[in-house]
């Protein structure tokens, strides 16, 4: 496994368990089992499932429950515990014995991987190599790419990846900060802001000038089958507005389709895939990826699109379509984790796709993949041992960030590599 963020434990642990021996994971810096979710150091960052629906395991639904019951006795089905504290539980499922005993955790980072007979070599920083007779890559949300692109080097005050270490350092408590997007990212940079003692107006820009919704306790309503109305965006929009207006719970609508929502993106063309990024992503965004019911972000929000930004003393001078002006002390880009595979410069994916090995999707969501999970080559074929799971599966599953689709991911792959 490359990777030993919350993809690459959560396989790992399903690997041990299903009898998998020889393991190796491979990780990079102190962040095993935690990556950038829940390596949060802020107990206010809460996760955005609640209890009941996080276990790492599959075949024991109330694992985590029972977990979180021992440290926090009040805990209930629908308590939205810190991620910080879920960051515990996978290092401790990480570090039990009968995983330990059977998966080797390398430190270091990948830099390339190359096929020799029926085995991957890969290639670490420091010279070192590991053969392996099958690889998953594991590489989780990547930092996002820069909003827009300026003629000269950024200013200053601009941070780019606003999970960086110090990001609020020397930031005057009572500035106004501007946050470049509204999603759960930018509600998480503004409650770390107000830990460090920020005062001053958080803004938040986007283009739609939505907020991520929140969670709310209603009655489900399953889904046998998926609608016979999605055979189109359009046609599935209009499904659940009509839904919504008979009086159901638009939650418990929006949540009912979960169980069908891979055989629903896989029906689609990708001129229809297309037309739904475009026309109504951004709206099922922040109605489907909910924020904890006791989050308070505290964001000014903005609606506008960012045209430039430039130096202005020490601030940042910030221009916004269509006729928007700020000055702030500081920029964070929050524009969610890069995706794009044609332009992440890893030296392992720049490796792979040069090699043909890794094929971005033309709709710049991840890579291309087989139903297994193997990596489709440019031809188009699986690549014999070389698997992934989790974000980068976005283009095959659509659904396919959270821990209820990546541990069920995690587990199909230890059924399929262990003896």
């Amino acid at each position: 496994m490359i990777g030993a963020g919350a993809s690459g434990t959560l396989t790992a642990v399903q690997y041990a368990r299903a009898g998998g021996d020889h393991g190796a994971l491979i990780e990079a810096g102190a962040r095993a089992a935690r990556g950038l979710a829940y390596g949060t150091p802020y107990g206010a960052h809460l996760l955005n499932v609640a209890a009941a629906r996080m276990s790492a395991l599959p075949e024991d639904p109330e694992h985590f429950l029972r977990w979180l019951r021992e440290r926090d006795p009040d805990a209930q089905p629908g308590t939205f515990a810190p991620r910080a504290l879920y960051g515990d539980y996978l290092a401790e499922l990480l570090d039990d014995e009968q995983v330990a005993s059977r998966i080797t955790r390398v430190g270091g980072t990948a830099v390339g991987m190359l096929r020799d007979g029926d085995r991957w070599i890969i290639h670490l920083h420091d010279d070192r190599t590991i053969a392996a007779h099958n690889v998953v890559l594991a590489l989780g949300n990547l930092p996002p790419y820069d909003p827009l692109t300026l003629d000269g080097p950024p200013p200053a005050e601009y941070v780019r990846d606003p999970w960086a270490h110090g990001a609020a350092i020397g930031l005057d408590p009572d500035a106004p900060v501007l946050l470049i997007g509204t999603s759960l990212t930018a509600m998480d940079v503004a409650i770390a802001l107000r830990h460090h003692g920020h005062r001053g107006t958080v803004y938040a820009l986007s283009r739609h000038g939505r907020a991520p919704q929140r969670h709310a306790p209603y009655t489900p309503r399953p889904l046998a089958s998926r609608p016979a109305d999605f055979t189109s965006p359009r046609g599935a929009m209009c499904w659940i507005r009509r839904e919504i207006a008979t009086g159901a719970e638009w939650r418990a609508v929006i949540d009912s389709l979960r169980p069908h929502t891979a055989t629903i993106w896989r029906s689609w063309s990708y001129a229809q895939r297309a037309t739904f990024l475009r026309h109504a992503r951004n709206l099922w965004d922040v109605h489907r990826h909910r924020a904890a019911p006791a989050v308070d972000a505290e964001m000014q929000i903005l609606r506008g699109r960012l045209v430039n930004m430039r130096t202005a003393g020490n601030s940042i001078e910030v221009t916004y379509a269509p006729d928007g002006k700020l000055t702030v002390a500081r920029v964070f880009n929050c524009t969610g984790p890069a995706c794009d595979y044609a332009r992440i410069d890893l030296p392992l994916v720049v490796q792979l796709r040069r090699a043909g090995l890794l094929t971005p999707d033309p709709l710049r969501l991840g890579v291309e993949t087989a139903d297994d999970g193997r990596l489709l080559d440019t031809h188009g074929k699986p690549v014999e041992g070389l698997y992934t799971l989790g974000p980068l599966r976005r283009p095959a599953l659509w659904e396919s960030t959270a821990i209820p689709e990546i541990r069920d991911q995690a587990a199909a792959l230890a059924r399929a590599l262990s003896p």
